[in-house]
């Protein structure tokens, strides 16, 4: 197992996205983070977030329903690319001034994916040269629409697989 820093948890979305629609991200500001490889084949990995109390009640939520969402993380350092995991929160611990929250995630889109994904619809979408260049960069940078679809499709994927959860009332998947 690998431990890490964590910088940023985003939750983007917890609902079914209707097709089209955006995938909406909400930063939750970090005390402290850490996250833990367990270097299995399932890409499995532990994340803990120390949160300021006002996140207490969010994350108690999805405890109690058993409802996963999709996150993004970064690790180590902000500026690092971020690796999107379907999580569930396993438990929701109180500190003397902020609570704790532990996570159980599942890698779904790894950096590698979403750049290669992101130039193949560059190519296709007639960009070429310096100006292929530039558009990527500038995609990349802003993270915008072309990322949507490839969040859409990786959420596609953990359904049928079987990873994300909708919560105690819906058939679950583990």
């Amino acid at each position: 197992m690998k431990t890490f820093q964590l910088c940023s948890l985003t939750i983007l979305f917890d609902d079914v996205p209707e097709s089209g629609d955006d995938l909406k991200g909400q930063e939750i500001p970090l005390v402290e983070g850490l996250i833990i490889n367990k270097e299995e084949a399932e890409k499995n990995w532990l994340l803990e977030a120390v949160l300021t109390p006002d996140w207490k009640d969010f994350f108690t939520e999805y405890l109690v329903n058993g409802q996963s969402f999709m996150t993004e993380v970064t690790i180590t350092k902000r500026t690092n690319d971020p690796a999107t995991l379907v999580c569930h929160v396993r438990s929701v611990n109180e500190l003397e001034k902020h609570f704790s929250v532990h996570l159980e995630g599942v890698l779904v889109v790894k950096k590698e994916d979403l750049s290669d994904i992101l130039i193949k619809n560059l190519i296709e979408e007639g960009y070429e040269g310096e100006a292929l260049y530039k558009e990527y960069r500038q995609r990349k940078k802003e993270r915008g629409r072309a990322i949507q679809g490839i969040l859409s499709s990786a959420y596609e994927e953990v359904k049928e697989k079987g990873y994300y959860r909708l919560g105690a009332d819906n058939d679950t998947q583990d």
